[in-house]
């Protein structure tokens, strides 16, 4: 019985931690516009917007409402703030093993081709 009630208690106060930290989780836009104007203009930024919408270009310059997003294909747009959920830097990927490997395995293949090729008299 008092188990019971331990257990109930438990799972009431899990339940409203829950609750307070998804009230909490919705981003503010102060926090954004610092997030926004701490980047170095033309970096590469993806924008999440409040109606799922995900924009990516560079970020051009700001104001005290929005920021604009300079993209190649549809130009320039000003994104508002307030519409903005979430922001992150846009990295690009190097892959220099994967490109060593590559270049390595053409060099080795070419190695062989004309070993062969001396072997077998045709250079």
């Amino acid at each position: 019985m008092v188990i019971r009630k331990l257990i109930r208690r438990f799972i009431a106060i899990v339940c409203i931690l829950m609750l307070t930290s998804l009230a909490s989780a919705a981003p503010d836009t102060a926090s954004i516009q610092v997030e926004i104007v701490g980047m170095p203009v033309g970096t590469s930024i993806e924008f999440r917007l409040q109606d799922k919408q995900t924009l990516r270009g560079a970020r051009g310059a700001a104001s005290e409402s929005g920021s604009t997003l300079v993209d190649a294909r549809s130009g320039e747009r000003q994104i508002a703030f307030d519409d903005v959920y979430s922001v992150k830097q846009v990295r690009v990927k190097s892959h220099p093993g994967r490109n060593i490997s590559i270049g390595a395995g053409i060099g080795v293949v070419a190695i062989v081709i004309v070993a062969l090729a001396r072997h077998g008299g045709y250079l």
